[in-house]
């Protein structure tokens, strides 16, 4: 009984915690702020607002213009907004640039919500062009500005594209710091953070280039003629596109290939790996390769 009594306050507390925290937007005199119960953290000077990520940490206030648009022959007015990125102090973000410049507003763009919400630790935003990654607590440890970033699986590890002057885009590996894991010679990468590797595909860069395979270290461990869909230590698994869409994996150990079917394949387990047929997902063993069907 009074542990019943116990639990029953212990989720009235944590629950009283979450609404106590609770952040909200309003509008007064036809401007947007947000509160944080009663109290303003945000002013209500801006045109909109996006209200604080999961963490609490960001939001997103923006002021709209309109312009002509650039078309001559159709005479059009455009809206724009202008925002800048806040703290529930009322801080502003303020970021550096490739051109040693600093940027405090930022374009609204199509993935703008998204990328200020979908991790609890970092962000993305746009300057210039320019894509940057900037920590929740608005730190900046990384200054140089990529053509797309993209977060990973492996928290220590950064998809980041970059664009020559022919306009080829270039994928590479990067960590927290900015240093070089994986070179810009792909297009694309992926990891696995289930097995610690990681694979570089050359589809469509140069002729007969290889996908290779990586450690953790950036250390190559192998390459391939064949397009890697997917590796782990013990397994590879390739993607044939022609003359139809089929699967072959590879047994690292005794060379055996064995060919499979499937819509999607992505990591699981070690040695394992989740397989989706229309809508249905199925959890494949690579060393026995049997599947079973996946419970979540």
């Amino acid at each position: 009984m009074r542990l019943t009594i116990y639990i029953i306050v212990l989720v009235v507390a944590v629950f009283s915690q979450k609404l106590n925290c609770q952040t909200t937007s309003f509008k007064e005199n036809l401007k947007w702020g947000i509160k944080e119960n009663e109290k303003v953290i945000i002013k209500p000077v801006y045109d909109t607002v996006f209200n604080f990520d999961n963490s609490g940490k960001v939001c997103l206030a923006c002021f709209k213009a309109k312009a002509p648009s650039a078309n001559k022959f159709i005479k059009t007015v455009t809206v724009t907004y202008s925002c800048n990125y806040l703290n529930k102090a009322g801080e502003k973000l303020k970021i550096k640039t490739d051109e040693t410049d600093t940027c405090t507003v930022f374009a609204l763009g199509k993935t703008t919500i998204k990328q200020y919400n979908e991790d609890p630790n970092y962000f993305i935003v746009s300057s210039k062009n320019k894509k940057y990654l900037i920590g929740k607590n608005f730190s900046q440890s990384i200054t140089k500005g990529y053509n797309e970033i993209y977060l990973t699986s492996e928290p220590k590890f950064i998809i980041t594209e970059i664009k020559n002057e022919e306009n080829i885009v270039y994928t590479g590996l990067i960590d927290l710091k900015g240093d070089e894991v994986i070179p810009f010679q792909y297009s694309g990468v992926k990891v696995n953070n289930k097995d610690s590797v990681i694979v570089g595909c050359s589809a469509g860069i140069g002729v007969n280039g290889d996908d290779d395979i990586y450690d953790y270290s950036g250390k190559k461990l192998a390459s391939y003629k064949r397009h890697i869909d997917m590796a782990t230590k013990n397994f590879v698994i390739y993607k044939i596109f022609y003359p139809k869409e089929y699967y072959i994996l590879l047994n690292l150990k005794n060379k055996e290939e064995t060919i499979f079917s499937a819509d999607e394949v992505v990591p699981y387990e070690k040695d394992e790996v989740l397989l989706r047929t229309k809508n249905e997902w199925f959890v494949f063993n690579l060393a026995s390769k049997k599947r079973k069907p996946y419970k979540k």
